[in-house]
């Protein structure tokens, strides 16, 4: 360590050493710093009444720095407060413009949903409230009587589906033979119609299920 004191050119910023009057470097003559304390004041020392005076004052003066620091926050939640409430009482609406329109118009009458058919379980033809036979009938005009008639009807199961009068459907293959009157009281009823001579067979369909019995005809004598 070296008891000879280092400066610093205040110019150029290069150490040089203590004992030289100018900087080595760029010739700068070297200031001595002021070695005096400046005196203390009377409001620096506690004890004394301007102190006291002094320590008064920042004490208020920090008082009233909170006081102003609160009332302007204050004010800003204020205004806002009020800044929310008038945009939410009076809301800005927009009236559209638009002709008055003179057309009617008609009350849209809404669409039913679709009724899903019931479920028929069977069905059979019966004869003389006797289920027909497998091989079916002979229609004859010596048996069949005036009119060559036959009346057959049909059972459904189960037999407690509502409205089944409207599911109900009769046909014959050929209708040159025989053909298929349905009863306007009993839909499940129907009237088989000798009209000619041969085979068919003869259907009824309720709701999707059928039932069959074929039929033949003969010995009707020709027109």
């Amino acid at each position: 360590m070296s008891f000879i004191p280092h400066v610093i050119c205040r110019r150029c910023g290069r150490q040089f050493s203590g004992l030289r009057a100018r900087c080595p470097y760029c010739g700068t003559r070297r200031v001595r710093q002021s070695q005096r304390v400046p005196a203390s004041s009377a409001s620096t020392d506690p004890g004394s009444a301007a102190g006291e005076r002094a320590e008064s004052n920042a004490r208020w003066q920090l008082i009233f720095g909170g006081i102003l620091l609160l009332a302007v926050i204050l004010a800003v939640v204020v205004l806002v407060s009020i800044s929310l409430n008038s945009s939410t009482e009076n809301p800005v609406t927009t009236v559209p413009s638009f002709a008055p329109s003179t057309a009617t118009v008609a009350p849209q009458t809404p669409t039913p949903p679709p009724t899903e058919p019931p479920e028929v379980d069977s069905v059979a033809i019966y004869y003389d409230n006797e289920p027909a036979p497998e091989y079916g009938f002979t229609m004859r005009p010596r048996w069949n009587g005036p009119g060559e008639t036959l009346t057959i009807s049909a059972q459904v199961f189960p037999q407690t589906i509502p409205n089944i009068a409207a599911g109900v459907t009769w046909s014959s293959s050929d209708e040159s033979v025989i053909t298929c009157t349905p009863s306007e009281d009993n839909p499940l009823v129907c009237t088989l119609t000798q009209v000619g001579n041969g085979n068919c067979i003869i259907t009824c369909t309720v709701y999707g299920v059928s039932a069959t019995l074929p039929m033949s005809a003969y010995d009707l004598p020709e027109e």
